[in-house]
């Protein structure tokens, strides 16, 4: 069956060799990835053009449930197949690798809290009413948001070091 779709897709009658498979496998990877960033995009402007116009298009539901689904979907595959580890053989690879996901991790927290208390107080409510209202309890929330999905992003992703020593 999954042949089957796959050279449906690619437009050939016969199998590839397992070559041609790696190669194809690759560019519908890269393809997928680059499908995936495009449709987060376009589902954040059509969340732009909702929030302007005070309504709730069919698009902006859509794309989040298609891009959450295949999110989820891609994630429990790779997890069930433990390709999201990363193998340590030394412990001074083990302490380099969790300082590398701190400062990732710091990072993303970090670009997080800044993006949702931009969107969240300036961009949205500026579409929305026309005015903005920020107040500190806010912003420390926002902070407080980031530094919370940092966090969580470092511990799971330290679950993810392998030690081999």
């Amino acid at each position: 069956m999954k042949n089957k779709i796959l050279n449906r897709f690619v437009g050939v009658v016969d199998d590839r060799d397992e070559y041609q498979r790696s190669e194809i496998y690759k560019e519908l990877a890269f393809s997928g990835i680059l499908l995936w960033y495009l449709t987060m995009i376009l589902m954040f402007i059509s969340l732009i053009i909702d929030t302007i116009q005070h309504t709730l298009s069919f698009a902006t539901p859509a794309l989040f449930i298609i891009n959450m689904a295949y999110a989820m979907m891609t994630v429990i595959k790779i997890r069930r197949k433990h390709l999201d580890e990363t193998d340590c053989a030394s412990e001074e690879e083990y302490e380099e690798k969790k300082k590398q996901l701190k400062k990732t991790s710091t990072l993303a927290g970090a670009q997080w809290g800044l993006f949702m208390l931009i969107f969240m107080e300036y961009v949205s409510p500026y579409l929305s009413t026309g005015e903005i209202d920020v107040s500190w309890w806010n912003v420390i929330i926002w902070i407080g948001g980031g530094v919370f999905f940092g966090m969580s992003l470092y511990l799971f992703s330290k679950s993810k070091l392998q030690k081999h020593f």
